[in-house]
């Protein structure tokens, strides 16, 4: 059940309760037409932390709103729900929300949800939903737009590095998320890509994992004889260092335009997250 065999979840059922695994990271990708808004949870063996951060267009300035190496706290209930100084996550059946107090609040439910057991995991599943609906409620304007969620939880260390590139506004009503990555290099490697592009109406291309790969800011495929090419241009960064006792990974996220060649068809441009990340967990 690996990522060229994904499987189709129902869209009612809520995330596992955190923390899962030995590393655990839980992210989301919130796109409107005039902002973006990522929100994320990393822990590993010796550190925990997470972060909020915004892209207005309209200033094209990167904000941080929050950045905390606090704990954050699991309710009792048996799916995911966290709160901490600030931050507060609710994700359960069917979707929940992002909130830091009045300041903002998302709101998002599951549309489609796609799992498989990424390299070198035997029992842990990635959970992806590339195409949450959204209604955000900040600087006193309620949004509408679309997002993604990721988690995954298991042993991806100590060294490991990855590259990954999503849009959940792209042409309109396409969703694409592809990564390049290696994991637990000269620990049991487990080298992993993939290359998935979803339409509104639920139908997924994707590429063989073989016939998918990453560089700077493109990334590539061959599907059905089709050279698939998304490339990227940054227009902000947020560059953060996970370090304390064994970690010591560098994350770098880039808010980009993007821009998808589909073979003979016309391309398709929007928005996207550029996701790289580089070091040692423990």
């Amino acid at each position: 059940m690996g990522p060229d065999q994904p499987q189709v979840k129902a869209a009612g059922v809520g995330l596992p309760r955190w923390p899962a695994g030995w590393h655990d990271m839980l992210q989301y990708h919130f796109f409107f037409e005039d902002m973006f808004v990522q929100a994320r949870v990393f822990l590993t063996p010796s550190l925990e932390e997470h972060s909020l951060w915004i892209f207005d267009h309209a200033t094209e300035k990167l904000v941080e709103l929050e950045n905390c190496n606090e704990r954050l706290k699991q309710s009792e209930g048996s799916h995911l729900e966290l709160s901490g100084p600030r931050l507060q996550i609710l994700d359960g059946p069917g979707g929940g929300h992002v909130s830091m107090g009045k300041d903002i609040n998302i709101e998002f439910k599951n549309k489609n949800v796609f799992s498989w057991l990424p390299a070198g995991q035997s029992s842990d599943a990635v959970i992806h939903r590339p195409d949450l609906e959204l209604s955000m409620t900040y600087g006193g304007r309620t949004r509408l737009g679309r997002g993604y969620s990721k988690r995954y939880f298991g042993h991806y260390g100590p060294h490991w590095g990855y590259r990954f590139i999503q849009s959940s506004w792209l042409g309109g009503d396409k969703f694409l998320w592809t990564a390049d990555a290696t994991f637990r290099l000269g620990d049991g490697e487990a080298k992993y890509n993939y290359f998935k592009l979803l339409d509104k109406s639920g139908e997924l291309t994707q590429a063989d994992s073989r016939d998918t790969y990453q560089q700077d800011s493109e990334a590539f495929a061959m599907i059905d004889g089709k050279r698939f090419v998304a490339s990227v241009t940054p227009l902000g960064e947020w560059l953060h260092d996970y370090k304390g006792g064994d970690t010591n990974s560098r994350m770098q996220l880039r808010y980009c335009r993007i821009r998808l060649d589909c073979g003979d068809a016309a391309p398709l441009e929007g928005y996207a997250l550029n996701e790289r990340c580089f070091g040692v967990l423990g």
